[in-house]
């Protein structure tokens, strides 16, 4: 996938899998909007074991306020926002989002965002987090500007937490666990329901700069001058390298920690967590 198109694709990814819930949505629905699997994280003893994780890690609490960037339709928002004060979640996509709001969580409000153009203050939540997300970017670039952000709009003090990473090092161990699963749950569930397949996503852009000029030229307003296109939905699964974490937290002067995921998930030791300390 071409860096300049990966987030239109994304997006259309993860919209148009929403727009195939109507009502309100399971776990496996959450699941499937996230590209999760349904199957391994309907064990109740996993889902706590991640929350008790992430909790520890970014030192929150039930006063605290969290950002989670790259929410979709809520699947962490569901297991861990009852257990702080705040919990705000964004994404690039609306129709997750709606998803998201009615599952009804008192404390948890949702809003469109890009990560890298977060709409918040500076220093106006204690921690946040982007979890399992990272292996969605075409590159480490991509997801730069986007720890950045989360730095800035976090309390001095406060952790930044990527998570779930998968770590380029271990790739192969890594889909031999993902096949073992996979052939697991079909033995012991059979095959997974099918869902409807996805087409694309029409999208209106607006003609600028040279080609706004060209269509003023020829009296168009600017309703006028947008286009429609088509977006094919597309995800990448991309790997990465602890090292680059460690090297953007120096050039930043933040103190960064790689560790491994919650002990309980099947991928541990082929995925890690990189946590940044606000400055």
């Amino acid at each position: 996938m071409r860096e300049p198109d990966w987030q239109e694709k994304l997006e259309a990814f993860f919209e148009l899998r929403a727009r195939q819930i109507p009502d309100q949505p399971t776990l496996e629905d959450l699941c499937y909007i996230a590209g999760r699997s349904p199957r391994l994280w309907a064990d109740q003893k996993l889902l706590n074991d991640l929350r008790q994780n992430m909790l520890d890690l970014m030192k929150i609490d039930r006063n605290s306020s969290v950002l989670e960037v790259g929410c979709a339709a809520g699947f962490l928002a569901k297991n861990l926002a009852l257990s702080v004060r705040r919990y705000v979640g964004v994404d690039l996509a609306e129709a997750p989002l709606a998803v998201a709001r009615r599952l009804g969580i008192p404390n948890a409000e949702f809003h469109r965002s890009q990560g890298e153009h977060l709409s918040f203050a500076d220093r106006q939540f204690d921690a946040a987090l982007c979890y399992d997300v990272f292996s969605n970017f075409p590159s480490f670039a991509a997801g730069e500007p986007i720890i950045v952000e989360m730095l800035r709009v976090v309390k001095q003090g406060g952790r930044v937490l990527i998570g779930s990473i998968p770590d380029r090092e271990k790739q192969e161990e890594l889909q031999a666990v993902a096949k073992t699963l996979a052939t697991e749950f079909e033995r012991l569930f059979g095959p997974e329901v099918e869902r409807a397949p996805l087409e694309t996503l029409r999208k209106e852009r607006t003609i600028s700069g040279h080609g706004s000029k060209i269509a003023r030229l020829f009296g168009l307003g600017s309703r006028q001058a947008n286009s429609s296109v088509e977006v094919k939905p597309e995800i990448v699964s991309y790997y990465f390298d602890r090292t680059d974490f460690l090297a953007l937290g120096r050039r930043l002067g933040v103190e960064t920690r790689i560790v491994d995921i919650h002990p309980l998930n099947p991928y541990f030791g082929t995925r890690f967590n990189a946590v940044f300390e606000s400055r």
